[in-house]
């Protein structure tokens, strides 16, 4: 069995959830806006209460890692890593981008040669984006594109 830990703060959105053997057992979540200095710490604390009060052994913290607002990585990353020499458990990384592919993946039906360009407000006129295969292989690396 594997618990991990997941928090999302590269975009407006604050998110912290657990999953047990790729289930979602528990989520927490701000769409507010970028509070996430104010509600990441809250949200964390319940997750690793509701962890430790059913008795499941935290395995790992996946963490977006970009690209995104700065300072919401910074926030998220730093709790990631916080709790990973707390509880002395895996950091993974999740590209922020290659993340937002797989709904697309999972509920669309798409051509064999279709190409996935996801994109994020980097603000100032520009987009973050990459492009990905069907195989999430970068077709094109994340860049900021001004639009």
């Amino acid at each position: 069995m594997s618990c991990i830990l997941h928090i999302e703060t590269s975009t407006a959105v604050c998110s912290v959830a657990v999953s047990e053997d790729g289930q979602t057992i528990f989520v927490q979540e701000d769409m507010k806006g970028p509070s996430h200095a104010v509600s990441l710490g809250i949200f964390v604390d319940e997750a690793l209460s509701f962890i430790d009060s059913h008795a499941i052994p935290l395995d790992a913290v996946a963490v977006s890692c970009g690209p995104g607002s700065y300072t919401g990585l910074r926030i998220g990353v730093s709790m990631a890593k916080g709790i990973c020499y707390g509880r002395n458990v895996p950091l993974i990384g999740i590209p922020t981008l290659e993340v937002l592919c797989v709904p697309v993946l999972l509920y669309h039906e798409l051509p064999e040669d279709a190409y996935l360009c996801p994109m994020i407000d980097a603000r100032r006129m520009e987009v973050y984006a990459a492009v990905y295969d069907r195989a999430l292989n970068v077709v094109r690396d994340i860049s900021a594109d001004i639009v």
